[in-house]
């Protein structure tokens, strides 16, 4: 009798459990379910990759990814539009506060470094800026590039950004603007692709744009789009591009922060349990998530990386 009794409440709890797991797959699990997320539009293809391999991986899993501008992005993400939103900055004090307030805690996941890059027309042969010049520029106190060190080039410098509510826009703002405003000569072309248009239409262009558009030598899309324009290389002093000492922002560089124009990557979750959202996130910043990154030309976050210099 009394081994009976031990059988029978080991399969109550086994049910009760049970019954618990059923009703939080009905929502979702950090591998099943359908989720909606937001995205900066400067993300767009490193997302869309990692979106493939996880829903590949995971067959009941469902990401349905929006990709704006990181400001609609984020007014998005605020209204729960979205459960998690792909960024280059975390939420605001502002943000964080009103969350808290609907009693949500965001939960923050660092997943890897890329930068702003800077667009030439193929037809420049000096490509090298230094970052003062670029301060300059931004500023409208540079306005033709024959005041650019080198002044092998000349004409009116058009400097074009993908959108003026842009992630690209808000960094070069932040960095070297302050609380002043943009010329009124910039140019939004709206979109990425637009950016690489634009430049490789006029030649004074100098176009600013997140680097996982033009980071990925085995993407035929990004292929396509270096041929049409060059990556400028940027010095941190005069003296350093005398040197020779102007660097792309190319992986190992953004790793030896010798990139001086580089910011981060998170992904920032509103879900209040270990869902799909979650579920999600850690993929990114785990190892296979990771790999996404480190081949589509990005510095990953979390993974250790090896440095080799090939002569």
């Amino acid at each position: 009798m009394k081994c009976n009794y031990w059988l029978l409440l080991l399969v109550f709890s086994v049910a009760c459990g049970s019954g618990n797991a059923s009703k939080n797959t009905e929502k979702d699990s950090p591998t099943e379910g359908t989720i909606h997320i937001l995205s900066d539009n400067a993300y767009q293809p490193i997302v869309d990759s990692e979106i493939k391999t996880f829903t590949t991986q995971y067959a009941y899993a469902q990401v349905t990814p929006k990709f704006l501008n990181e400001v609609d992005a984020w007014q998005e993400f605020i209204a729960d539009s979205g459960v998690l939103i792909v960024s280059s900055r975390k939420p605001t004090q502002n943000e964080t506060d009103y969350l808290r307030s609907k009693k949500i805690i965001p939960k923050i996941t660092h997943l890897a470094y890329d930068g702003v890059a800077l667009l030439l027309h193929p037809s420049v042969s000096d490509t090298c800026i230094t970052y003062d010049e670029i301060r300059q520029i931004i500023n409208g106190e540079i306005t033709d590039w024959s005041q650019v060190a080198s002044g092998k080039k000349k004409g009116p410098i058009q400097l074009v950004l993908d959108h003026e509510r842009g992630s690209s826009a808000r960094y070069m703002r932040e960095n070297f603007l302050q609380t002043k405003t943009f010329p009124k000569t910039i140019t939004a072309a709206q979109n990425y692709q637009g950016v690489i248009q634009w430049v490789n239409e006029h030649p004074n262009a100098l176009g600013v744009i997140g680097v996982s558009w033009v980071c990925d030598p085995d993407d035929p899309q990004m292929v396509s789009f270096l041929s049409k324009v060059k990556v400028a290389e940027v010095a941190a002093t005069e003296e350093a591009r005398r040197r020779g000492e102007g660097y792309q922002p190319f992986q190992a560089y953004l790793a030896q922060k010798k990139y001086l124009l580089t910011r981060e990557i998170y992904a920032i979750s509103r879900q209040p349990y270990a869902g799909l959202a979650l579920g999600f996130a850690s993929y990114m910043a785990g190892p296979k998530g990771q790999l996404i990154f480190l081949k589509s030309g990005l510095l990953p976050a979390t993974q250790p990386i090896r440095i080799q210099s090939i002569k």
